[in-house]
């Protein structure tokens, strides 16, 4: 299946010619919905998938399958009913699942439908919060997850990188330069670096991992804030990456990054342990 990375803006989109579904109908579920075991996901102990989610993924594969791209229309309801042989409201509830995960959006009005899109990171974010606000994890385990990960994917990144994003990270860099009192500025060029790097590593897993944990890990959100003293540290840490990444060094890419990380990790103990022993919230507010 096609994996996007840069989303679409769907007020733009146009519609292009639809592409039509080439499997049959979606097999007729052993189990109805009515059933007392039916409920909840196919992933969790033995109970089957419900119908709607058989559909959801039946709509998934053959997106893949027509190469779809973001932006792409999807067939309208009433071909969706025939190919997959379901009945309106399990449709309608599988483009809901898709909807919720930021698969597809519904454009109103003549011509639309149910549109493609590219799932962005905050999606998988929202689940680890929740998983995580479920076992009580605490914010620190973000931290000790992007001290084991980030290392490894500034070192893939090294070896893998474009020139584009090359040119991309130089820019965050420069944001960064520009303005110290720009406080937003320099955090929207801080998480773009290290977003660059991830996705840098051609490993989609680490792109959308990476990205996550810096959406749950934000100082905006949970209050961990930079001072000035910590932006220089923080400013010196992405020069000296960055001249390991522009070198192709792997392994000094991944040993500067280590460094970085822990840096980090190390401030924010020091000045925010209660934060970092807060259990991970789903609605993004601590405690």
């Amino acid at each position: 299946m096609t994996i996007f990375h840069n989303e679409v803006a769907v007020s733009g989109a146009t519609s292009p010619t639809l592409i039509p579904f080439q499997r049959g109908a979606v097999p007729a579920p052993q189990w109805p919905d009515s059933a007392p075991d039916s409920r909840g996901s196919g992933l969790t102990g033995s109970r089957p998938p419900k119908a709607a989610m058989l559909v959801a993924q039946r709509i998934v594969r053959d997106i893949g399958r027509a190469g779809l791209r973001p932006g792409d229309l999807l067939p309208p309801e009433r071909a969706m009913l025939e190919t997959y042989e379901t009945g309106r409201g399990t449709l309608r509830e599988a483009l809901r699942l898709l909807e919720f995960q930021g698969v597809i959006a519904l454009k109103p009005g003549p011509g639309g439908g149910p549109i493609l899109l590219n799932p962005a990171a905050s999606h998988l974010a929202g689940t680890l919060q929740l998983l995580m606000q479920l076992n009580q994890a605490p914010y620190r385990a973000v931290v000790e997850a992007r001290l084991a990960l980030e290392p490894v994917i500034c070192g893939l990144a090294a070896d893998r990188i474009s020139g584009e994003s090359l040119a991309e990270l130089a820019g965050t860099i420069g944001q960064m330069r520009g303005n110290p009192d720009d406080r937003d500025g320099f955090r929207d060029a801080d998480r773009r670096f290290h977003g660059v790097i991830a996705w840098s590593s051609g490993n989609v897993m680490f792109g959308y991992l990476a990205e996550a944990l810096l959406g749950i890990l934000d100082g905006t959100v949970i209050g961990v804030d930079n001072p000035g003293d910590r932006w220089a540290a923080i400013l010196r840490a992405h020069e000296e990456i960055y001249a390991a990444v522009a070198q192709r060094d792997a392994a000094a890419a991944g040993e500067r990054m280590r460094e970085h990380i822990e840096a980090y990790s190390r401030y924010a103990q020091r000045k925010f342990p209660e934060i970092l022993d807060q259990a991970i919230t789903w609605d993004r507010l601590p405690g």
